[in-house]
């Protein structure tokens, strides 16, 4: 009986022993591990997100010309508004699609989640995410602001924004902070 194998020899016996063993432990974890699978990915995302906002606001505040995108958002305002009639537009602004910001490299990499043309011609770059809302917003050069101390002026006519000033009251002194590691 030279081709015949023992179903339980020692070896096999081992082997059933390690995958048993290595389903019995999965099956555990999963019991255990189950209820805290939700919490930890949402600890993840929420890291992940704030990493990659503080980076966003970083180059919004630190890496860009101001100058030059404000000359962009206007440049690409006019566009806007004298290749779409406001007549045909659904609400009070328009969302600028992906393809035409290639035109426009500073706009483009700031990584902003949606820029829009209101029908006045006000450029907004919006970034953040679903827990913090930040960007610029960028007004025709014959456009005169109304001060609101929950944004801070990079420049004559390019403001930036962001909802943490109405959760931090000293929240500016960290924007001045960002703006003077700009100017370093």
């Amino acid at each position: 009986m030279k081709g015949n194998k023992q179903i339980f020899s020692k070896r096999n016996i081992i082997i059933l022993s390690i995958i048993l063993f290595t389903i019995l432990t999965v099956k555990i974890l999963w019991v255990l591990l189950k209820p805290m699978i939700l919490p930890l990915y949402f600890c993840f995302f929420m890291l992940f997100l704030g990493i990659q906002e503080g980076r966003m606001q970083e180059q919004v505040l630190c890496k860009t010309d101001h100058q030059a995108l404000l000359e962009a958002c206007r440049t690409l305002s006019k566009q806007v508004l004298a290749e779409n009639p406001i007549s045909e537009w659904v609400a009070d602004y328009m969302i600028v699609p992906d393809s035409e910001l290639s035109k426009y490299t500073v706009i483009r990499d700031i990584g902003a989640h949606q820029v829009t043309v209101s029908d006045v011609g006000i450029v907004t770059i919006s970034a953040g995410g679903t827990m913090w809302h930040f960007g610029v917003r960028a007004y025709p050069e014959c456009f005169k602001p109304s001060y609101n101390d929950k944004e801070k002026e990079l420049v004559p006519g390019l403001w930036y924004y962001d909802d943490r000033y109405n959760r931090y009251k000293d929240y500016d002194k960290d924007i001045e902070r960002l703006l003077q590691k700009r100017r370093k």
